[in-house]
């Protein structure tokens, strides 16, 4: 039997919003850690664009996961 790894998520995520104003799609890119204005990385016309800085951003900063406590336990 194998032991498996968790899968990793991506901290940044492109969302879709619509506009009030004329129904047109722009695209996000959200941090799902820290959150904050979702425009801060910038607000993009083609999904594309948006998940090229969403892959830059996601190599540049990996999601961290908890880190557990290594100190070996008693079982008694």
């Amino acid at each position: 039997m194998s032991a498996q790894k968790a899968p990793m998520h991506a901290r940044f995520r492109v969302i879709e919003t619509t506009t009030l104003v004329d129904g047109s799609k722009r695209y996000r890119v959200v941090d799902l850690v820290e959150g904050g204005a979702a425009s801060k990385h910038g607000v993009f016309k083609v999904r594309t664009d948006a998940e090229a800085v969403c892959t830059t951003l996601n190599a540049e900063h990996p999601r961290q996961l908890a880190v557990r406590d290594s100190a070996p336990r008693s079982t008694y």
